[in-house]
């Protein structure tokens, strides 16, 4: 029979936390340009059905300018408030992302994105028993001096529900 000392036991104990800590806090490598933009254009979406306009703001640069409208940022927060305050939509889905990375600090990216008035859980649902909108939004992320990737450059187009098929 082994016979482990008190003192062996704490010793393996703080040499297995000690090993789970280095790993925990290993640095781990930092996504790629696609693999970034996706994962912001995912949050945005959440925040947006969750109608938490700073969620979505967060992702947006004080650069930003809109392709065509010629909107800043203050004014795209004005119009998501403006959303979330009458309630028009419960649910956000986005469908078709497509990146294409520009260079190692900026990406262009391209989605639909689909705003309906119903529980539906996934888009097929959605246009059976809703009121739908939807876009195709169009736009550019960079990665800015603080290391976060955000939106500084978008347009949108409005698409018809025969688009979506």
């Amino acid at each position: 029979m082994l016979m482990l000392s008190r003192s062996r036991v704490v010793g393996v104990g703080l040499a297995l936390l000690a090993a789970g800590a280095v790993l925990f806090f290993w640095p781990r490598p930092e996504p790629g340009v696609q693999e970034a933009i996706t994962r912001r254009v995912i949050a945005i979406t959440r925040a947006a059905e969750a109608k938490d306009v700073g969620g979505v703001m967060e992702h947006v640069s004080e650069r930003f300018r809109s392709d065509g409208g010629g909107w800043d940022k203050k004014q795209v927060r004005g119009v998501l408030l403006g959303q979330v305050l009458r309630g028009q939509w419960v649910r956000v889905f986005m469908t078709n992302l497509e990146v294409r990375e520009v260079s190692p600090t900026q990406g262009d990216f391209q989605a639909r994105f689909i705003f309906g008035r119903s529980e539906a859980e996934n888009v097929r649902d959605l246009a059976a028993d809703s009121v739908l909108n939807a876009y195709l939004i169009e736009g550019t992320f960079e990665k800015e001096a603080d290391g976060e990737w955000r939106v500084v450059r978008a347009k949108q187009r409005p698409l018809n529900p025969t688009d979506l098929l």
